[in-house]
């Protein structure tokens, strides 16, 4: 089993940025990962793979494809067909991603994480020859994600996956794609085996490149002075001003001539014109390196701090309670909050926004925002005053995005729109941050750098994640969601 691309070449109507320029690529059996920043085509690539668009070039073999996307605004078309299907298979697919019966007409009501696992059910229930799947393991536990990792180590056709998880990419992945400037370099390894090759392939194209210019520069300068003194000779030889009755003087500068190393020197300055010119012709452009790394400033109105959050208790859709005693939020504590999918994380957050008289003091960025809200986000900083626009996007090419090609998109991924927020975020300079799932859609350089970032902010946050690494790094203390019985859960300080 088998996918070939041939000379696949997409942009959107809407935008002169082409997308993908003649790309070919042939997957098998097994699992290949398709890396790159937000923005760079990658969700395209898989939306002409599975037939959502059309480009120009040649695609066979994905004639019975299943797509699992980023966005889990919407329930999966089979998802009804999939729940009263009472097969062994589709059993044993509900039965090991955990799909409650009762999911079926509530898909407003489940947690992002729990519509994932629906969506990965669907895709899996109608036997696809080429799986693909759009960051998967977005806004799953860990319990979840490593049932997912299972499930799809068991998928015998060819898998294709997009994702910011690490783990993933290496555990499910013997092949990686890297999608940069249009085209893409295949490496036959999981990512970060991939990851390290390509960056000694840079560094010795740098390093190559670095001695093409010294020996360019040293060239320059020789033809030069080989330049003046041709020059210099010829004013030397010159009969310019010599009264033309003065035999001798001519004589002299004819015999002068004769004599004369200047056409050795201008034979000279051919030879090393031509070497010039055949290291430009085999010099190669170095993409520029924009300077990454972000940094939040706090302001921190007096007396907000702690905040205390009283003792109390919500309701989670109907489902079950949350309870927790009083809890505290100090200046500059960073808190982890921490649970299983459906526990009621996003509710609490919701919860505390209010109850806590904020008002311009906190920010909050959601685990997800519709389409229609993404494009509104870009429509509104586009129409914010140059100055402040500038800012803005100078924190988004620190995230490894490019602020062009954003401009010129009709609507930004999902990677970009969450950028976009943090600059905002960046601009408000907030005493409190509050971050659902931020790590969601990001590329993984952009991860890092926010990382590195809440990690110095000097304000408070609150951070929802199911990413271990990323809150080892930060937080300084933890609320966990511990369920109690099937009907509550309560907050552990």
């Amino acid at each position: 089993m088998s996918l070939h691309i041939r000379n696949l070449s997409f942009s959107y109507p809407s935008s002169p940025v082409t997308l993908l320029q003649k790309i070919s690529l042939e997957f098998h059996n097994g699992w290949s990962a398709i890396v790159g920043a937000n923005g760079c085509g990658k969700s395209t690539l898989l939306k002409l793979i599975t037939k959502e668009l059309v480009g120009e070039g040649v695609i066979a073999g994905n004639d019975l494809v299943s797509y699992c996307p980023q966005s889990t605004e919407d329930a999966p078309l089979d998802f009804e067909k999939f729940m009263f299907t009472y097969t062994a298979k589709a059993f044993k697919i509900r039965d090991t991603l955990q799909i409650k019966d009762e999911w079926l007409g509530m898909w407003n009501a489940l947690s992002h994480g729990e519509r994932k696992r629906v969506q990965i059910g669907v895709a899996l229930f109608s036997e696809p020859d080429v799986f693909v799947l759009d960051e998967p393991i977005n806004h799953l536990d860990l319990k979840s994600k490593k049932i997912v990792l299972q499930t799809l180590e068991k998928f015998k056709g060819v898998g294709i996956l997009v994702s910011h998880d690490r783990m993933l990419l290496n555990s499910l992945c013997t092949n990686t794609i890297i999608l940069k400037n249009a085209h893409t370099i295949l490496f036959k390894s999981d990512y970060s085996t991939a990851m390290h090759e390509y960056q000694q392939s840079l560094n010795h194209l740098a390093s190559s490149q670095e001695q093409r210019d010294h020996e360019m520069k040293k060239l320059k300068n020789h033809i030069q002075t080989q330049q003046e003194k041709v020059l210099q000779s010829k004013q030397r030889l010159s009969k310019k001003g010599i009264d033309s009755k003065d035999s001798d003087a001519k004589a002299k500068i004819n015999f002068a001539k004769l004599t004369s190393k200047d056409n050795n020197d201008s034979q000279a300055i051919k030879r090393a014109t031509s070497k010039y010119k055949q290291i430009e012709k085999s010099s190669v452009q170095i993409e520029k390196i924009y300077k990454k790394g972000i940094s939040f400033e706090a302001n921190a109105p007096k007396k907000l701090f702690p905040l205390f959050v009283q003792k109390g208790e919500f309701s989670v859709h109907d489902q079950h309670k949350v309870m927790f005693d009083t809890l505290s939020i100090d200046a500059h504590e960073k808190i982890g909050i921490v649970g299983d999918n459906g526990a009621g994380k996003s509710s609490f957050i919701h919860y505390l926004l209010q109850t806590l008289e904020l008002k311009d003091a906190s920010f909050y960025i959601p685990q997800e925002l519709t389409n229609e809200q993404s494009k509104n986000l870009l429509r509104d900083i586009s129409a914010l005053p140059q100055e402040e626009k500038g800012e803005i996007f100078t924190l988004i090419t620190r995230l490894s995005s490019n602020p062009k090609t954003l401009l010129e998109s009709s609507s930004p991924s999902p990677g970009e729109t969450r950028k976009l927020l943090l600059a905002q975020a960046l601009l408000a300079k907030p005493a409190l941050i509050i971050l659902d799932e931020p790590t969601n859609h990001m590329d993984l350089d952009s991860i890092l750098a926010l990382e590195d970032a809440l990690r110095e902010y000097e304000g408070a946050l609150l951070l929802v994640s199911h990413d271990e690494l990323f809150l080892e790094a930060i937080t300084t203390k933890t609320w966990s969601f511990i369920q109690k019985d099937a009907g509550s859960y309560l907050i552990r300080d």
